[in-house]
């Protein structure tokens, strides 16, 4: 760890670019299928940064050479050869159930490791490093937090750890032991929204906005019970009163404890756990969360297939791999047609679903399997029907098949296309059958359609 070195240079992260570079001349891409290189990238390339990445904050000039080597490795060829990134990088660093490879955006990853700090900061409170940067910043929010850095000089890491705030302030929860570090109105402790949102009119009226809980909350009485002691500046008009009952009611809907001696301090709590102690691991989701999106992960990654067949169906699903069309957008000059059927332009779902070659592999397979089924459109839609026809202890060979049908068919498509050979639509169809029973026999099962 570089200490003493300005924490924005680029030149401290120098020591991990060349480290990626040398790791990476060592490795023989030539080799090296595209799920070979999927699982270096996550296992290796991904984690060399992590050290830096935990404490510095990552200058985005360094991320992108950063990124621009994992892309490099990922899709590059040999040398100069050029080679086209089929799916852009921020698909690829979204989490398999969404659509992505998992790969590890640097960016959420910093802030992620970073938010270890901030959550230390609230609970460790006689650690020296948290006294030394209360003695120069000062604190803020019952302590919670340092006051916001706003000088040019002198504020060094801690400011580019306190620039994440507020992505992890609203996974936090307060809490209640003592309530003397809480602030009754502006704190979420009752809830996932703070008193003041809820009930801004009150908010507006209260005595005492920077209150805390224990200010607020009286004494227990004989019974042992606590009274809430919520003061405000003026007499509240008839249409006001449902508002102060409904408050008073959600107030005592909250239990808050009875203060003893040796009673715990206020805490925290980190809401994407469940044992709500904070993980890098959680607040990395959290920040990386794309709710909304709909992807057949488990028809792909769940299946006992080889990473390169799953590599290139999860293309094919997005509609990325180079057929005719693709290429055409690319700015290639060549004949749209599709060499399997010689009849219609050649696109993903074409190629893979509904040539005339194609179908009657699938018909061949479904006939054998004894299931009548229209073939979908798209190939997404193929995978998400697909999945598990036959119950989820009995369909780990039907599973198999949609890829490597998809991968017979794109291994003889580029036989054709590269190599020219060509032979008739019939006799193709059964060689792709043949060569199918036998790549689905190579990856460990026996495949016998009639005892099935």
């Amino acid at each position: 760890m570089p200490l003493g070195a300005s924490y924005k240079a680029v030149a401290v992260w120098n020591p991990i670019l060349e480290k990626l570079e040398r790791r990476l001349s060592g490795w023989q891409k030539l080799y090296l299928s595209k799920g070979g290189r999927l699982t270096l990238l996550k296992s290796t390339l991904s984690s060399l940064p992590t050290y830096f990445l935990s404490l510095f904050t990552i200058p985005i000039s360094v991320v992108r050479r950063i990124e621009k080597l994992q892309r490099d490795f990922l899709w590059g060829g040999l040398g100069d050869e050029v080679k086209h990134h089929l799916v852009s990088w921020d698909k690829v660093c979204a989490p398999k159930e969404v659509g992505g490879l998992g790969v590890r955006s640097l960016v959420l990853t910093n802030k992620a490791l970073l938010g270890k700090w901030l959550w230390r900061f609230g609970l460790e409170g006689h650690h020296l490093w948290r006294r030394v940067l209360v003695a120069k910043f000062g604190s803020d929010l019952g302590g919670w937090r340092t006051k916001s850095i706003r000088g040019p000089h002198g504020c060094g890491l801690w400011k580019g750890i306190m620039s994440g705030w507020d992505d992890y302030f609203q996974h936090v929860e307060f809490v209640v032991g003592q309530g003397n570090r809480i602030s009754f109105w502006k704190d979420k402790w009752c809830g996932d929204t703070s008193l003041m949102v809820l009930f801004p009119i009150l908010f507006a009226c209260s005595a005492n906005r920077e209150a805390t809980i224990a200010e607020v909350l009286s004494g227990p009485d004989s019974a042992g019970v606590r009274e809430w002691n919520v003061t405000f500046v003026r007499d509240f008009n008839d249409w006001e009163v449902a508002v102060v009952a409904e408050f008073l009611q959600f107030l005592h809907s909250h239990k808050v404890p009875i203060v003893v001696p040796n009673m715990a301090p206020d805490g925290l709590r980190w809401k994407p756990c469940k044992d709500g102690a904070f993980a890098s691991r959680s607040f990395y989701y959290a920040l990386n969360d794309r709710r909304g999106v709909m992807f057949p992960w488990k028809s792909i990654w769940r299946v006992k297939a080889p990473p390169r067949v799953a590599f290139f169906v999860w293309t094919a699903t997005w509609g990325r791999i180079l057929t005719c069309d693709n290429l055409m957008r690319r700015g290639y000059t060549m004949a749209g047609w599709c060499c399997m059927c010689c009849c219609d332009g050649e696109n993903v779902d074409h190629l893979l679903l509904h040539c005339n070659a194609a179908q009657k592999l699938w018909n061949y397979v479904l006939r054998n399997f004894r299931v009548h089924w229209v073939l979908p459109r798209q190939v997404a839609d193929v995978l998400f029907g697909w999945h598990n026809w036959f119950g989820k202890h009995h369909s780990h060979i039907w599973n198999l098949i949609p890829l490597c049908l998809m991968w017979t068919v794109w291994r003889e498509r580029n036989l054709r296309t590269f190599e020219d050979l060509s032979s008739s639509s019939g006799s193709a169809a059964w060689h792709l059958c043949d060569f199918f029973i036998r790549l689905v026999q190579d990856m460990g099962f026996y495949y016998c359609c009639n005892c099935y």
